[in-house]
């Protein structure tokens, strides 16, 4: 009955692609006696989550942590198929699928000290807290430049492309938007902001650009050559990849860098909040925010935290207009049936078109 009640939701859902059960248990036990279990359902890659997950359970032994790893749209199709049964928090990067759940009823309020200290933008109705900084990046293999500089803007990127044709033929990646919920949501968030994303989808559809599910992905597949550049992947992934890998160049987009935040609630069935907040304070702590920058190679979403991945040293860095995506209503808008349909069609339209070759 599960099962049928889970594909009768993919199929009535305007967000495609439904799997709930594409999930990756991680299970850490406590680091001592046993006292409780912690669940988390989270978007992110637990190779990069590890480092403040280990430094929580240091300060809290007796956690035992089950850390369930998920797509970001696989994330919330399973959060609403098992209600009520929910984990005891739930991170995510698509901001506008962690937004909707909240505004739904879903999540239990909170407040403290450390959820005090996050900008307005990183917080919504002391219900959703942002618990780290992404900027949206390209990023490319710059062995196929031939010296050339790498671009430094969208129209700069658009320029190469058009110059290098049969060199970046079917060599161009990007996030599947129907099926990547994160990917959705700068696609269509940028559709608002530039004319550039229009020249972009005809270049990506007539160069035979592939779609990928996540930046890990389209990492390997730049390190191995197969694709040179690579459109929207989440900076820190990025950054971690390139100090491995030295062909690869991280790319903050002078015209203006999106900035999205990997969001955070407690649902209101969770059965372990306390230790669920306990968690969620660690992770806007100091210690938990350093331990994000210099441990875990993703940004705290604290612009006081100072390390290689922290917001202050990316504004310094990099010549780019850092444009956060705040939290709060305007978010419900990329979640409306209607819209979202105007831009999936338009998307299909372009790489179904008769011109593509």
């Amino acid at each position: 009955m599960k099962l049928i009640g889970a594909a009768l939701l993919c199929l009535l859902a305007t967000f495609v692609s439904c799997s709930v059960d594409a999930e990756e248990l991680h299970d850490l036990p406590a680091a001592g006696r046993e006292t409780a279990v912690l669940e988390v359902h989270a978007g992110a890659d637990f190779a990069a989550i590890k480092p403040v997950l280990a430094a929580f359970q240091r300060r809290y032994p007796g956690i035992r942590l089950r850390y369930h790893e998920f797509g970001t749209l696989e994330l919330y199709h399973a959060f609403l198929e098992r209600y009520p049964q929910t984990p005891d928090l739930v991170m995510s990067s698509a901001m506008d699928l962690q937004v909707k759940l909240v505004n739904d009823g879903y999540a239990h309020p909170y407040r403290s000290a450390e959820t005090g200290r996050l900008p307005e933008w990183a917080r919504w109705r002391d219900e959703i807290f942002g618990i780290t900084y992404e900027p949206a990046v390209f990023v490319l293999n710059t062995g196929f430049l031939d010296n050339e500089s790498v671009p430094a803007s969208r129209a700069e990127l658009i320029d190469l492309i058009r110059r290098k044709g049969d060199q970046v033929r079917g060599r161009i990646g990007t996030f599947d938007i129907e099926r990547v919920g994160i990917g959705y949501l700068v696609w269509s968030h940028d559709n608002q902001r530039t004319a550039s994303n229009g020249r972009l989808l005809e270049l990506f559809a007539t160069q035979e650009a592939r779609l990928f599910t996540s930046s890990a992905a389209m990492l390997r597949a730049l390190v191995r050559g197969d694709i040179v550049i690579a459109y929207n992947v989440l900076g820190s992934y990025a950054h971690a990849w390139a100090k491995r890998h030295p062909l690869l160049t991280v790319v903050l987009a002078e015209d203006y860098t999106t900035v999205i935040m990997r969001t955070a609630f407690v649902p209101k069935m969770a059965r372990n909040p306390q230790d669920a907040r306990r968690f969620l304070d660690f992770l806007l702590s100091d210690e938990g925010q350093q331990v994000l920058a210099d441990e875990a190679s993703l940004y705290p979403v604290r612009g006081d935290i100072v390390g290689e991945t922290g917001a202050s040293r990316l504004r310094l860095t990099f010549n780019s207009p850092l444009r956060p995506i705040p939290l709060g209503v305007p978010l419900l808008v990329q979640t409306d049936e209607m819209k979202r349909e105007l831009i999936l069609e338009e998307w299909r339209r372009a790489f179904d078109s008769p011109d593509r070759q």
